[in-house]
Protein backbone atom coordinates (compact mmCIF):
# COMPACT_ATOMS: atom_id res chain seq x y z
CA UNK A 1 0.00 0.00 0.00
CA UNK A 2 1.07 3.30 -0.89
CA UNK A 3 1.43 5.82 1.74
CA UNK A 4 0.24 9.43 2.04
CA UNK A 5 1.20 12.10 3.72
CA UNK A 6 -1.46 13.97 5.82
CA UNK A 7 -0.55 17.03 7.47
CA UNK A 8 -2.51 18.85 9.73
CA UNK A 9 -3.23 21.95 8.77
CA UNK A 10 -3.69 24.62 11.58
CA UNK A 11 -6.18 27.59 11.32
CA UNK A 12 -4.12 31.30 10.37
CA UNK A 13 -5.23 34.57 10.78
CA UNK A 14 -4.82 36.78 8.39
CA UNK A 15 -3.37 40.76 9.86
CA UNK A 16 -3.30 43.43 7.48
CA UNK A 17 -2.58 46.99 7.87
CA UNK A 18 -3.02 50.48 5.82
CA UNK A 19 0.88 51.38 4.91
CA UNK A 20 1.79 55.33 4.45
CA UNK A 21 2.15 56.98 0.90
CA UNK A 22 2.53 55.89 -1.98
CA UNK A 23 2.82 52.27 -0.52
CA UNK A 24 0.42 49.73 -1.40
CA UNK A 25 -2.04 48.29 1.04
CA UNK A 26 -2.98 44.93 1.59
CA UNK A 27 -7.10 44.51 1.59
CA UNK A 28 -9.16 41.61 2.25
CA UNK A 29 -12.85 41.40 0.90
CA UNK A 30 -15.38 39.05 2.37
CA UNK A 31 -17.91 38.25 -0.53
CA UNK A 32 -20.00 35.28 1.32
CA UNK A 33 -19.84 33.90 4.38
CA UNK A 34 -23.19 31.29 4.72
CA UNK A 35 -22.95 31.63 8.71
CA UNK A 36 -23.41 35.82 8.68
CA UNK A 37 -25.74 35.91 6.21
CA UNK A 38 -23.12 37.59 3.63
CA UNK A 39 -23.49 37.76 -0.38
CA UNK A 40 -21.58 40.26 -2.33
CA UNK A 41 -23.61 40.25 -6.06
CA UNK A 42 -21.48 42.87 -7.50
CA UNK A 43 -17.78 44.00 -6.89
CA UNK A 44 -14.79 45.66 -8.52
CA UNK A 45 -11.56 46.07 -6.98
CA UNK A 46 -8.60 47.73 -9.01
CA UNK A 47 -4.83 47.76 -8.37
CA UNK A 48 -5.06 51.86 -8.81
CA UNK A 49 -7.75 51.43 -5.48
CA UNK A 50 -5.27 49.83 -3.22
CA UNK A 51 -2.04 52.65 -4.45
CA UNK A 52 -0.38 49.94 -6.37
CA UNK A 53 -1.42 51.36 -10.02
CA UNK A 54 1.83 53.02 -10.64
CA UNK A 55 4.38 50.35 -8.79
CA UNK A 56 3.76 47.31 -11.81
CA UNK A 57 1.30 45.42 -13.68
CA UNK A 58 -2.69 47.26 -13.40
CA UNK A 59 -4.70 43.94 -12.02
CA UNK A 60 -8.33 43.81 -11.73
CA UNK A 61 -10.89 41.71 -9.44
CA UNK A 62 -14.13 41.33 -10.36
CA UNK A 63 -17.14 39.81 -8.99
CA UNK A 64 -20.59 39.18 -10.87
CA UNK A 65 -23.50 37.21 -10.74
CA UNK A 66 -24.69 35.59 -14.41
CA UNK A 67 -27.84 35.61 -15.98
CA UNK A 68 -30.03 33.18 -18.67
CA UNK A 69 -30.52 29.73 -19.33
CA UNK A 70 -28.75 27.18 -17.03
CA UNK A 71 -26.43 29.42 -15.86
CA UNK A 72 -28.92 31.69 -13.91
CA UNK A 73 -27.52 33.02 -10.21
CA UNK A 74 -24.47 31.80 -11.01
CA UNK A 75 -21.22 34.12 -9.38
CA UNK A 76 -18.02 34.35 -10.97
CA UNK A 77 -14.75 36.08 -9.66
CA UNK A 78 -12.68 37.31 -12.77
CA UNK A 79 -9.10 38.22 -12.01
CA UNK A 80 -7.08 40.35 -14.28
CA UNK A 81 -3.49 39.70 -13.13
CA UNK A 82 -1.87 41.91 -15.99
CA UNK A 83 -0.66 39.05 -17.60
CA UNK A 84 -3.67 37.13 -17.62
CA UNK A 85 -6.81 36.29 -16.74
CA UNK A 86 -8.78 33.83 -15.79
CA UNK A 87 -12.45 32.63 -14.09
CA UNK A 88 -13.51 31.15 -10.51
CA UNK A 89 -16.62 30.01 -9.76
CA UNK A 90 -17.73 29.85 -6.42
CA UNK A 91 -21.03 28.58 -6.95
CA UNK A 92 -19.71 25.52 -8.85
CA UNK A 93 -17.23 24.47 -6.17
CA UNK A 94 -14.49 27.35 -5.99
CA UNK A 95 -13.39 25.34 -9.94
CA UNK A 96 -12.19 27.61 -12.58
CA UNK A 97 -14.12 27.78 -15.65
CA UNK A 98 -11.15 29.33 -17.78
CA UNK A 99 -7.58 31.17 -18.48
CA UNK A 100 -6.20 33.51 -21.03
CA UNK A 101 -2.83 34.32 -21.48
CA UNK A 102 -2.68 36.96 -24.51
CA UNK A 103 -3.98 34.36 -26.76
CA UNK A 104 -3.08 31.33 -25.28
CA UNK A 105 -6.35 29.87 -23.89
CA UNK A 106 -6.44 27.11 -21.13
CA UNK A 107 -9.78 25.46 -21.98
CA UNK A 108 -12.08 23.89 -24.48
CA UNK A 109 -15.31 24.18 -26.75
CA UNK A 110 -17.96 21.49 -24.63
CA UNK A 111 -21.00 21.00 -25.76
CA UNK A 112 -22.01 22.72 -22.67
CA UNK A 113 -21.66 26.34 -23.47
CA UNK A 114 -23.05 27.48 -20.54
CA UNK A 115 -21.56 27.75 -16.77
CA UNK A 116 -24.29 25.58 -15.32
CA UNK A 117 -26.56 26.34 -11.83
CA UNK A 118 -26.06 23.18 -9.62
CA UNK A 119 -29.88 23.77 -9.11
CA UNK A 120 -30.08 22.33 -12.77
CA UNK A 121 -28.10 18.78 -12.57
CA UNK A 122 -28.98 15.92 -11.30
CA UNK A 123 -26.05 13.75 -10.57
CA UNK A 124 -27.62 10.37 -10.63
CA UNK A 125 -29.85 10.71 -13.87
CA UNK A 126 -28.44 8.02 -17.22
CA UNK A 127 -26.96 5.84 -14.35
CA UNK A 128 -24.73 8.42 -11.98
CA UNK A 129 -23.48 10.47 -15.73
CA UNK A 130 -25.25 13.55 -14.84
CA UNK A 131 -22.34 15.16 -13.88
CA UNK A 132 -21.34 15.40 -17.72
CA UNK A 133 -24.48 18.08 -18.14
CA UNK A 134 -22.82 20.93 -16.85
CA UNK A 135 -18.99 19.55 -17.75
CA UNK A 136 -17.40 22.27 -19.28
CA UNK A 137 -14.33 24.04 -17.33
CA UNK A 138 -10.83 24.09 -17.27
CA UNK A 139 -9.80 23.29 -13.79
CA UNK A 140 -12.47 20.96 -12.12
CA UNK A 141 -12.00 19.15 -9.12
CA UNK A 142 -13.47 15.47 -8.47
CA UNK A 143 -14.49 14.37 -4.92
CA UNK A 144 -14.53 14.97 -2.10
CA UNK A 145 -16.31 11.36 -1.15
CA UNK A 146 -14.96 9.80 -4.44
CA UNK A 147 -14.27 10.11 -8.00
CA UNK A 148 -14.05 7.92 -11.44
CA UNK A 149 -16.32 5.38 -12.66
CA UNK A 150 -20.27 5.09 -11.43
CA UNK A 151 -20.96 2.37 -9.82
CA UNK A 152 -22.30 0.63 -6.55
CA UNK A 153 -19.61 0.49 -3.39
CA UNK A 154 -21.12 -1.81 -1.11
CA UNK A 155 -24.92 -0.55 -0.80
CA UNK A 156 -23.63 2.57 -2.20
CA UNK A 157 -24.40 4.15 -5.61
CA UNK A 158 -21.44 6.81 -6.29
CA UNK A 159 -22.13 8.97 -9.54
CA UNK A 160 -19.18 9.74 -11.74
CA UNK A 161 -16.59 12.20 -10.37
CA UNK A 162 -17.87 12.60 -6.94
CA UNK A 163 -20.20 15.91 -5.63
CA UNK A 164 -17.57 18.27 -4.95
CA UNK A 165 -17.98 20.76 -7.85
CA UNK A 166 -21.78 21.17 -8.08
CA UNK A 167 -21.45 22.49 -4.18
CA UNK A 168 -21.63 26.40 -3.80
CA UNK A 169 -18.85 27.97 -1.51
CA UNK A 170 -19.91 28.75 1.91
CA UNK A 171 -17.60 31.59 2.09
CA UNK A 172 -15.27 33.17 -0.21
CA UNK A 173 -12.79 35.83 0.30
CA UNK A 174 -10.81 37.90 -1.51
CA UNK A 175 -7.31 39.21 -0.66
CA UNK A 176 -4.66 41.61 -2.07
CA UNK A 177 -1.00 40.79 -0.25
CA UNK A 178 1.79 43.89 -1.71
CA UNK A 179 4.40 42.01 0.41
CA UNK A 180 7.20 40.09 -0.23
CA UNK A 181 5.80 40.35 -4.53
CA UNK A 182 2.44 41.52 -5.41
CA UNK A 183 -0.33 38.57 -5.08
CA UNK A 184 -3.67 38.16 -5.30
CA UNK A 185 -5.32 35.55 -3.89
CA UNK A 186 -8.83 33.87 -3.75
CA UNK A 187 -9.97 32.06 -1.17
CA UNK A 188 -13.19 29.55 -0.87
CA UNK A 189 -15.05 27.12 1.56
CA UNK A 190 -16.83 23.99 0.15
CA UNK A 191 -18.44 21.87 3.04
CA UNK A 192 -19.51 18.00 1.40
CA UNK A 193 -21.64 17.03 4.61
CA UNK A 194 -24.42 15.05 5.15
CA UNK A 195 -25.74 12.80 7.60
CA UNK A 196 -25.32 9.51 7.22
CA UNK A 197 -22.18 10.07 5.15
CA UNK A 198 -18.99 11.91 4.72
CA UNK A 199 -18.29 15.14 6.87
CA UNK A 200 -15.32 16.89 4.49
CA UNK A 201 -14.18 20.54 3.97
CA UNK A 202 -12.44 21.71 0.94
CA UNK A 203 -10.29 25.04 2.22
CA UNK A 204 -9.37 26.55 -1.28
CA UNK A 205 -6.90 28.83 -1.95
CA UNK A 206 -6.25 30.09 -5.49
CA UNK A 207 -3.37 32.88 -6.07
CA UNK A 208 -1.32 34.23 -8.54
CA UNK A 209 1.64 36.92 -8.32
CA UNK A 210 0.63 40.08 -10.34
CA UNK A 211 1.96 40.20 -13.89
CA UNK A 212 2.92 36.27 -13.79
CA UNK A 213 1.78 33.48 -16.05
CA UNK A 214 0.86 31.22 -12.90
CA UNK A 215 -1.60 30.12 -10.94
CA UNK A 216 -0.88 28.20 -7.89
CA UNK A 217 -3.95 25.83 -6.15
CA UNK A 218 -3.55 25.13 -2.79
CA UNK A 219 -5.99 22.42 -1.32
CA UNK A 220 -6.60 21.16 2.05
CA UNK A 221 -9.26 18.44 2.53
CA UNK A 222 -10.34 18.44 5.97
CA UNK A 223 -12.16 15.53 8.00
CA UNK A 224 -14.84 17.38 10.21
CA UNK A 225 -16.02 14.07 12.03
CA UNK A 226 -14.55 12.27 14.62
CA UNK A 227 -14.35 9.08 13.14
CA UNK A 228 -11.88 8.27 10.22
CA UNK A 229 -13.27 8.80 6.70
CA UNK A 230 -12.17 8.20 3.00
CA UNK A 231 -11.81 10.75 0.62
CA UNK A 232 -10.38 10.79 -2.95
CA UNK A 233 -9.40 14.27 -4.94
CA UNK A 234 -8.23 14.52 -8.60
CA UNK A 235 -7.88 17.57 -10.77
CA UNK A 236 -9.42 17.01 -13.97
CA UNK A 237 -7.46 20.29 -15.98
CA UNK A 238 -8.89 20.27 -19.25
CA UNK A 239 -7.59 21.75 -22.51
CA UNK A 240 -8.67 22.02 -26.12
CA UNK A 241 -7.22 24.29 -29.33
CA UNK A 242 -5.08 25.97 -29.44
CA UNK A 243 -2.78 23.79 -27.74
CA UNK A 244 -3.99 20.18 -28.61
CA UNK A 245 -3.80 19.34 -32.61
CA UNK A 246 -2.36 17.63 -34.94
CA UNK A 247 1.59 17.47 -33.38
CA UNK A 248 0.73 18.43 -29.96
CA UNK A 249 2.55 15.84 -27.50
CA UNK A 250 2.34 15.05 -23.59
CA UNK A 251 5.60 14.82 -22.26
CA UNK A 252 6.35 13.81 -18.58
CA UNK A 253 9.00 12.15 -16.52
CA UNK A 254 7.02 8.35 -16.86
CA UNK A 255 7.49 5.64 -14.85
CA UNK A 256 5.10 3.29 -15.65
CA UNK A 257 2.01 3.89 -17.83
CA UNK A 258 -0.90 1.22 -18.68
CA UNK A 259 -3.88 1.62 -20.79
CA UNK A 260 -7.15 2.07 -19.03
CA UNK A 261 -9.06 -0.42 -20.91
CA UNK A 262 -9.23 -2.44 -24.57
CA UNK A 263 -9.78 0.57 -25.79
CA UNK A 264 -6.91 2.57 -24.85
CA UNK A 265 -4.84 -0.04 -25.75
CA UNK A 266 -6.12 -0.85 -29.22
CA UNK A 267 -3.40 0.50 -31.98
CA UNK A 268 0.45 1.79 -31.41
CA UNK A 269 0.69 1.85 -27.77
CA UNK A 270 3.90 4.03 -28.33
CA UNK A 271 1.73 6.79 -29.62
CA UNK A 272 -0.30 7.40 -26.36
CA UNK A 273 1.43 10.20 -25.55
CA UNK A 274 0.76 11.97 -28.98
CA UNK A 275 -2.16 13.94 -30.34
CA UNK A 276 -3.48 13.17 -33.89
CA UNK A 277 -6.23 16.21 -34.50
CA UNK A 278 -9.93 15.10 -34.38
CA UNK A 279 -11.15 12.10 -35.64
CA UNK A 280 -13.49 10.89 -37.46
CA UNK A 281 -17.67 10.42 -35.49
CA UNK A 282 -17.70 7.18 -33.51
CA UNK A 283 -14.28 7.92 -31.66
CA UNK A 284 -14.23 6.94 -27.89
CA UNK A 285 -12.14 8.15 -25.60
CA UNK A 286 -8.59 6.81 -24.22
CA UNK A 287 -7.44 7.16 -20.35
CA UNK A 288 -4.10 5.96 -19.63
CA UNK A 289 -2.94 5.51 -16.36
CA UNK A 290 0.72 6.86 -15.01
CA UNK A 291 3.25 6.70 -12.32
CA UNK A 292 5.61 9.70 -12.17
CA UNK A 293 9.39 9.85 -11.61
CA UNK A 294 10.28 12.67 -9.38
CA UNK A 295 13.49 15.03 -7.89
CA UNK A 296 14.69 14.25 -3.99
CA UNK A 297 11.49 16.25 -2.87
CA UNK A 298 9.18 14.71 -4.80
CA UNK A 299 7.97 17.67 -6.73
CA UNK A 300 7.13 16.45 -10.35
CA UNK A 301 6.29 18.16 -14.00
CA UNK A 302 4.91 17.56 -16.87
CA UNK A 303 4.07 19.87 -19.93
CA UNK A 304 0.86 20.16 -22.54
CA UNK A 305 3.03 21.31 -25.57
CA UNK A 306 1.44 22.58 -28.46
CA UNK A 307 1.84 21.30 -32.39
CA UNK A 308 3.87 24.27 -33.27
CA UNK A 309 5.91 24.00 -30.33
CA UNK A 310 5.61 27.65 -29.56
CA UNK A 311 2.84 27.45 -26.59
CA UNK A 312 2.29 24.99 -23.25
CA UNK A 313 0.61 24.04 -20.42
CA UNK A 314 3.04 23.13 -17.22
CA UNK A 315 2.43 21.73 -14.37
CA UNK A 316 4.04 21.03 -11.39
CA UNK A 317 3.39 19.10 -8.25
CA UNK A 318 4.32 16.85 -5.19
CA UNK A 319 3.74 13.31 -5.83
CA UNK A 320 3.36 12.17 -2.42
CA UNK A 321 -0.02 14.68 -2.69
CA UNK A 322 -0.76 13.06 -5.63
CA UNK A 323 1.24 10.54 -6.65
CA UNK A 324 -1.60 8.99 -9.98
CA UNK A 325 -1.97 10.14 -12.88
CA UNK A 326 -4.15 10.31 -15.40
CA UNK A 327 -3.80 11.07 -19.25
CA UNK A 328 -7.59 11.95 -20.95
CA UNK A 329 -7.84 11.81 -24.34
CA UNK A 330 -11.18 12.13 -26.14
CA UNK A 331 -10.25 13.85 -29.97
CA UNK A 332 -13.42 13.30 -31.13
CA UNK A 333 -14.79 15.82 -33.96
CA UNK A 334 -14.64 19.89 -32.71
CA UNK A 335 -18.15 20.51 -31.84
CA UNK A 336 -18.71 16.87 -29.86
CA UNK A 337 -16.05 18.30 -27.35
CA UNK A 338 -12.42 17.47 -28.81
CA UNK A 339 -10.50 17.83 -25.76
CA UNK A 340 -7.60 16.02 -22.92
CA UNK A 341 -7.32 15.64 -19.85
CA UNK A 342 -4.28 16.13 -17.16
CA UNK A 343 -5.16 14.84 -13.98
CA UNK A 344 -3.68 14.41 -10.99
CA UNK A 345 -5.05 12.77 -8.47
CA UNK A 346 -4.66 11.03 -5.13
CA UNK A 347 -5.96 7.45 -6.98
CA UNK A 348 -6.74 6.47 -10.34
CA UNK A 349 -10.33 7.39 -11.31
CA UNK A 350 -12.00 3.89 -11.03
CA UNK A 351 -14.49 2.86 -9.02
CA UNK A 352 -13.82 3.59 -5.62
CA UNK A 353 -14.38 -0.51 -4.21
CA UNK A 354 -11.42 -1.01 -7.01
CA UNK A 355 -9.46 1.55 -5.73
CA UNK A 356 -9.96 0.77 -1.63
CA UNK A 357 -8.85 -2.81 -2.66
CA UNK A 358 -5.37 -1.76 -4.57
CA UNK A 359 -4.65 0.73 -1.52
CA UNK A 360 -5.09 3.90 -3.40
CA UNK A 361 -7.30 5.33 -1.14
CA UNK A 362 -6.59 7.93 1.64
CA UNK A 363 -8.69 7.77 4.81
CA UNK A 364 -8.38 11.06 7.31
CA UNK A 365 -8.99 10.20 11.28
CA UNK A 366 -11.50 12.44 12.62
CA UNK A 367 -10.24 16.15 12.41
CA UNK A 368 -7.24 15.25 10.06
CA UNK A 369 -6.53 17.26 7.09
CA UNK A 370 -4.57 16.53 3.79
CA UNK A 371 -3.12 19.38 2.10
CA UNK A 372 -2.45 19.52 -1.61
CA UNK A 373 -0.46 21.97 -4.43
CA UNK A 374 -0.73 22.06 -8.23
CA UNK A 375 0.99 24.79 -9.67
CA UNK A 376 -0.18 25.96 -13.75
CA UNK A 377 1.98 27.81 -15.98
CA UNK A 378 1.20 29.20 -19.30
CA UNK A 379 4.29 29.03 -21.94
CA UNK A 380 3.85 31.63 -24.12
CA UNK A 381 7.57 30.95 -26.14
CA UNK A 382 8.75 28.32 -28.15
CA UNK A 383 12.23 28.92 -25.26
CA UNK A 384 9.33 28.99 -22.66
CA UNK A 385 8.18 25.44 -24.01
CA UNK A 386 12.46 24.17 -23.90
CA UNK A 387 13.11 25.26 -21.29
CA UNK A 388 10.13 22.73 -19.24
CA UNK A 389 11.23 20.52 -21.57
CA UNK A 390 14.17 20.13 -20.04
CA UNK A 391 13.41 20.18 -16.44
CA UNK A 392 11.48 17.42 -17.10
CA UNK A 393 14.51 15.72 -18.30
CA UNK A 394 16.60 15.97 -15.55
CA UNK A 395 13.66 13.92 -13.47
CA UNK A 396 14.32 11.21 -15.98
CA UNK A 397 16.29 8.36 -13.59
CA UNK A 398 14.93 5.68 -15.60
CA UNK A 399 12.90 4.47 -18.70
CA UNK A 400 9.92 4.57 -18.53
CA UNK A 401 7.95 0.82 -18.43
CA UNK A 402 5.03 0.87 -21.10
CA UNK A 403 2.32 -1.72 -20.46
CA UNK A 404 0.77 -2.45 -24.06
CA UNK A 405 -2.37 -3.93 -22.17
CA UNK A 406 -4.57 -3.22 -19.55
CA UNK A 407 -3.18 -4.50 -16.09
CA UNK A 408 -3.10 -3.46 -12.34
CA UNK A 409 0.32 -1.24 -11.93
CA UNK A 410 2.27 -1.64 -8.90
Amino acid sequence: MKSFVFRLVLASVLLWSHQGCGWAADFAKVLTDSRNNISVKRWKLTSKEVGAGETGAPWSITKRTLAGGRQTGVEVIEVDNGAMKFTVVPTRGFSVWSLHAGDLRFGWDSPVREIVHPQFINLDTRGGLGWLDGFGGWMVRCGLESNGAPGKDGSQFLNLHGRIDYIPASRVEVLYEAKPVPRIVLRGIVEESLMFGPQLRLAAQISTVVGSKEILFEDTVTNLADVPQEMELLYHVNFGTPLIGAGAEFIAPVKTVAPRDARAAEGDINLWAQYQGPRPFGYTEQVYFLELQADRAGMTEVLLKSPDGKRGASMKFDINELPYFSLWKNEAPLKTGYVTGLEPATNFPNPRAQERAAGRVPKLQGGQSYRLQLTVSALTSMAEVGEAQRRIKTLEAARPVVNPSPRELD
